[in-house]
């Protein structure tokens, strides 16, 4: 997973605010098909597929989608050493948006290529999602404490990153069976666009200029990687097995808010893209 629940809503709340009046209605009436009616109730879909048996309808073959494994030890991605079989994050986003703007593709075609966009625009700003040191997993090997708390023994630097810290910076508290108050997460999400400068929005797509979308799909897995490298890994306690507490959190608290914006504003502008034709 990445940012949990409650982070990928307020990615696509954040995105939902900022389509055009012909991608909001391209949106609408592909969400329709399943009698959804916002971005932001099918942004974990990918999540739920992927954890489900084959037999029963499920994906698990697309859990590789949601991430790419760069180690610490290099400074960018690279496709051949770090996703040779194209079965990552930086490859799969772009497949998705293809399909999602071909408007003779089918409309239950497009529809899943909605969520998985949705989704795995959410995925790459988060910078566990691409990074890994020695093969710990996207720092799920690295167990910890986060102000005294362990979560029965599943706390990890990944789900720190993913649900600790917006957990308890913002008081979103994740209930049974992944469920969210959307009306909490729609709050957060207003919160933090009203913070997006225009400055900001335009410096954020500007990779995405001349319809480049592979390339900027790469710009963003580098920007997670490097501050996975500087901040996730680099800001840890040098003791092993320490508990993370108020420092860890001012350093990487505000981090977590801009990938979150970034990841908004930058489904926005694909979305706006892909879904012009309809």
């Amino acid at each position: 997973m990445a940012w949990g629940p409650y982070g990928h809503a307020i990615v696509a709340d954040i995105a939902q605010e900022r389509l055009t009046p012909q991608a909001q209605k391209a949106a609408t009436a592909l969400l329709a098909l399943e009698n959804h009616q916002t971005l932001d109730q099918v942004a974990s879909w990918p999540d739920t597929i992927g954890h489900v048996p084959k037999k029963k309808g499920g994906a698990p073959e697309t859990l590789k989608w949601h991430y790419v494994d760069i180690d610490v030890s290099h400074p960018a991605y690279d496709q051949a050493r770090d996703c040779p079989d194209h079965a990552c994050v930086v490859e799969k986003l772009p497949e998705e948006i293809k399909i999602l703007a071909d408007t003779h593709a089918a409309a239950q075609d497009r529809l899943v290529a909605l969520k998985w966009v949705v989704h795995l625009i959410g995925d790459i700003h988060q910078p566990l999602h691409a990074a890994e040191r020695n093969n710990d997993k996207g720092g799920n090997a690295i167990r910890l404490t986060y102000f005294g708390n362990n979560a029965n023994g599943h706390m990890n630097l990944h789900s720190l990153w993913d649900e600790g810290v917006i957990d308890h910076e913002a008081d979103l508290h994740v209930g049974p069976f992944y469920s969210i108050d959307a009306s909490r997460a729609k709050k957060e999400a207003d919160r933090l666009g009203a913070l997006i400068t225009p400055d900001e929005t335009k410096y954020w797509v500007q990779d995405l200029d001349g319809g480049d979308v592979y390339n900027a799909t790469v710009d963003w897995a580098d920007e997670s990687h490097s501050l996975a490298r500087s901040v996730a890994y680099g800001a840890l306690p040098a003791n092993k097995g320490a508990d993370i507490g108020k420092d860890y959190t001012a350093l990487t608290w505000p981090i977590m808010e801009l990938r979150l914006e970034q990841a908004g504003v930058r489904l926005a502008a694909v979305l706006n893209t892909a879904l012009n034709g309809g």
